[in-house]
């Protein structure tokens, strides 16, 4: 925790003079001011000198418990020198205590992850093991490259950085942790400390994410063979098996070497997806973001704006994926503009400027308007073609069905049909026809049998009303496809006219299922 830094001087004229002479042995100083918090010294500055003699006047102050900040105003050059901020340190057991947490909760979420990979149905010691090894290892080793490149380079440019805090997030969160972040307790001392800190944590988790990425992708190929009829684990509501993972560019053209299919993507291949995705949010321009160091750094003062921009995105963003309003939330009460480095003047090299830009191709090409949703369930049921048949023996009325079965999601889906019989049209005794109700068009519908013929091949037959196919045998439609389905209905009693309608209903379907009817009549008479 931060504090308001005390007045300046603390000790009278002996301790102004101290801290003049501490600058002056650094920068001339031509002009000295006091003020009730700050003393103000007019200095002449050396570009070709400025940064390097700035850090270790930082350096020195620090120590003496005094921040300086180099200010230009109407050409001239200032040190301001103010009280440096008190600051708690936490001790390590909050890390470490972190740190257990965020493994328990990603441990479990990856014993969910595999279970549904496998295609288990119960817990066992086996689950929580692969899980581990599979989900929560690689995803704490890239969140960990990430923020421990941030305290090496931190300390590297000995600034005063905590160790990394872990945030678990127990479940029903998929994932098990949001993240984890490092306290830069130290103001950055110039925009070169700003950028190599802000950027060595994407850069670095992005290194690694990319090969578990790779080698995910490589296992996904040998993944188990898991029916359409297995819904996957859930735990307090949350399925693992019902799961669209947003492609970003960087998925994308990793998925033309390796392609995998959504459904039996492996644990690995997902920790790679989330390292991917973690980056790029971090990299997102706005306030204490990686990405708000590193713009910060480029662009100066003027970085403000692209935070600006970024904030009012994510908003716009929120209508497709409502977890953007939330993120949204934290950036703005977080703050959008970024406090400058002491000294704003030393301009970055073309080196830095160049993995700035890189930082950049990360940021778009990781980014997911939706990360994560599930199935739309967009099943369409279409009028069949109707042909009249001469009735087999046993039946007096008999005509064959063709329909089709579409799939609007991009995964494929596991439907069961079943029928209905409406309302029944018979010849009367006295010549005028009567249409069959209640217990009459019982009777009559119990009589019909009906045959399916499976795009596969294998033929069910099902006698009764309903008409429902087994749960085993399902329709297979492959992701946005249309399957063609041919079924044969026949009863052993007379009729003219027959309402018929026929339901598709999904296996596996999120929030009650999502069905399609079609209803339809056949004329006999």
């Amino acid at each position: 925790m931060g504090g308001r830094p005390g007045p300046i001087p603390s000790s009278g004229p002996s301790e102004l003079e101290r801290l003049r002479t501490t600058v002056s042995s650094y920068f001339p100083v031509y002009e000295t001011r006091v003020g009730p918090q700050s003393l103000l010294l007019a200095v002449h500055v050396d570009p070709a000198t400025l940064e390097g003699r700035f850090d270790r006047l930082r350096q020195e102050l620090w120590g003496q418990g005094y921040v300086p900040i180099l200010r230009r105003e109407h050409g001239e050059d200032f040190v301001e020198v103010i009280r440096r901020p008190r600051t708690k340190s936490r001790g390590q057991w909050v890390n470490v205590a972190l740190l257990l947490a965020t493994v328990a909760t990603t441990v479990f979420a990856g014993s969910m992850i595999w279970l549904t990979y496998v295609g288990g149905t119960t817990f066992g010691l086996t689950d929580f093991v692969w899980g581990g090894v599979y989900f929560a290892l690689p995803l704490l080793t890239i969140l960990a490259v990430h923020e421990f490149a941030h305290y090496w380079v931190a300390r590297r440019r000995n600034l005063d950085a905590s160790l990394p805090f872990f945030i678990p997030i127990p479940p029903p969160f998929l994932f098990g942790t949001f993240g984890a972040f490092v306290s830069i307790r130290t103001p950055f001392p110039d925009r070169k400390a700003l950028f190599d800190v802000g950027a060595a944590g994407p850069l670095a988790g992005f290194a690694v994410a990319i090969p578990v990425a790779l080698a995910g992708l490589y296992l996904t190929g040998t993944a188990p063979v898991v029916p359409l009829s297995y819904c996957g684990a859930s735990f307090l509501g949350q399925s693992y098996g019902n799961l669209l993972l947003g492609p970003s560019i960087f998925w994308s053209l990793l998925s033309l070497f390796l392609p995998a299919g959504v459904l039996s993507l492996s644990p690995l291949a997902l920790a790679g997806w989330v390292g991917i995705f973690v980056t790029a949010i971090n990299l997102l321009p706005a306030g204490s973001l990686d990405g708000g160091h590193v713009f910060r750094a480029l662009l100066g003062d003027r970085a403000r704006f692209v935070s600006y921009t970024a904030a009012i995105l994510l908003f716009g963003l929120g209508f497709f994926y409502y977890g953007w309003l939330l993120f949204a939330v934290l950036v703005l009460f977080l703050g959008l503009r970024h406090p400058p480095p002491l000294n704003d003047r030393t301009p970055l090299d073309p080196k830095r400027v160049a993995l700035g830009a890189f930082a950049g191709v990360i940021l778009v090409a990781g980014f997911v308007v939706v990360p994560l949703s599930t199935p739309s369930g967009a099943v369409s049921l279409g009028t069949p073609e109707v042909t009249i048949i001469g009735p087999p023996p046993g039946a007096m009325i008999a005509a064959d069905l063709s329909v089709n079965l579409s799939n609007g999601d991009p995964v494929p889906h596991g439907y069961l049909l079943s029928g209905a019989v409406g309302p029944v049209v018979v010849a009367g005794t006295n010549g005028t026809n009567v249409t069959l109700n209640g217990s009459a068009l019982a009777a009559w519908a119990a009589n019909s049998t009906w045959t399916y013929v499976l795009p596969n091949g294998t033929t069910v037959v099902v006698p009764g009303a309903a008409g429902a196919l087994p749960g085993a045998d399902f329709v297979t439609v492959n992701a946005t496809s249309t399957a063609l389905v041919r079924i044969t209905y026949q009863n052993s009693e007379r009729a003219e006219v027959v309402y018929l309608a026929l339901t598709a209903s999904e296996l596996c379907a999120v929030s009650g299922g999502s069905a399609s009817t079609s209803s339809f009549a056949i004329v006999f008479g």
